[in-house]
């Protein structure tokens, strides 16, 4: 009831814009972009143990490199994702790597990527002059320039 009235007059809006989005759970990170950080990370961090262990013979490396590097992975990305999207629309950087990505030939294009002019294929039969006849006397007056 109160959120109601803080709505109708204008201190708190409401967050419309929040439905279609993915919501933040980390810092402004989404699931998602936590999901793929946290399977890149931990895999190469496994590895990483994994050669830690083969070396030293501690198998304790493999758990400590295994599942903290991970965890400080996905803060500092978060972080830094935050820098990133900081005053952009939501999915931006995402658009952008995109992209990159199809500039440098990696993907193939979701969105229009055209520079030059659009054509339907067909002309306009026709001409653009009025089928109004106009007189002499009907014709405006030139403007006057002023000085």
């Amino acid at each position: 009831m109160e959120i109601d009235q803080d709505i109708r007059s204008g201190s708190v809006a409401p967050l419309t814009d929040r439905v279609n989005v993915e919501p933040p759970i980390l810092n402004g990170m989404t699931s998602t972009e936590a999901k793929y950080i946290a399977l890149v990370s931990f895999t190469v961090f496994i590895a990483l143990g994994g050669l830690l262990v083969a070396i030293t013979g501690y198998w304790q490396c493999l758990l400590i490199v295994g599942l903290f590097c991970p965890i400080a992975v996905l803060w500092w990305a978060s972080k830094y994702l935050a820098k990133i999207k900081r005053n952009r629309p939501d999915a931006y950087y995402s658009q952008a790597l995109h992209l990159w990505a199809v500039s440098k030939g990696i993907s193939k294009p979701k969105f229009i990527k055209h520079n030059g002019f659009w054509s339907l294929g067909k002309t306009l039969e026709g001409n653009f002059s009025s089928p109004f006849h106009v007189t002499e006397e009907e014709k405006p007056a030139p403007k006057k320039s002023r000085k």
